[in-house]
């Protein structure tokens, strides 16, 4: 079957809050990027928000909740029920911010002149096409003051069938092929205990930060 995405996320839009089931990879997910924002990214750095493919605004409530420093807050996502959605589940977080806005959008067609202090796309580009990853990287990174945060699927050794949507990028090279960015982070998403306890959700975090304008 062939993917082709804006006509598979819209229809997929349309019932995906519904079947959601939380678990503990997602659980993992969440607090692996809250502390790594924490500890990592001063919430002073960052007072305006881009969230690239916000969904139900799982994300997007989970930012709101944690940093009350965030003014300007951005959600975009292509599927016009999945906007709806964030609109729903975001707010009780919603007083905690000044100008929360969603847009429905694609990231290829979204065109906006402000840059943001925090870019951030959660098992978003792990949906895009390879054939177009470079040049969407580019532009994620190009709607960034400073830090750009991604959190996808990555394994070194990919398995040898995977569903048509999804797709391994080297988001490392990727980032560092761009002169604009100064440093890369890869952090994966797991839970080292006892093997009844563990979890590897086979995701990691890609935290890149761009060089400041001389």
């Amino acid at each position: 079957m062939s993917y082709i995405p804006h006509e598979y996320w819209v229809s997929h839009g349309k019932t995906y809050k519904k079947e959601f089931r939380y678990n503990k990879n997602f659980e993992l997910q969440e607090k692996i990027l809250i502390d790594y924002l924490k500890w990592n990214v001063s919430s002073s750095s960052f007072s305006t928000v881009l969230e690239l493919g916000c969904g139900f605004g799982r994300i997007t409530k989970l930012l709101l909740s944690n940093f009350p420093n965030i003014m300007e807050y951005l959600a975009i996502d292509l599927s016009p029920d999945q906007i709806e959605n964030a609109k729903e589940w975001s707010k009780p977080a919603k007083g905690q911010v000044q100008n929360l806005t969603f847009l429905v959008s694609d990231i290829q067609s979204f065109q906006i002149q402000k840059k943001y202090d925090l870019v951030l796309a959660s098992e978003v580009l792990m949906h895009i096409l390879p054939s177009e990853i470079e040049e969407v990287m580019r532009k994620v990174v190009s709607m960034s003051n400073q830090h750009i945060v991604n959190i996808d699927w990555y394994e070194q050794q990919p398995p040898s069938k995977a569903a048509p949507h999804n797709f391994i990028h080297q988001y490392e090279i990727l980032y560092r092929n761009m002169p604009e960015v100064l440093n890369v982070h890869r952090i994966p998403i797991v839970k080292r205990a006892s093997w009844l306890k563990s979890v590897d959700t086979k995701q990691c975090l890609f935290h890149a930060t761009k060089k400041f304008d001389k």
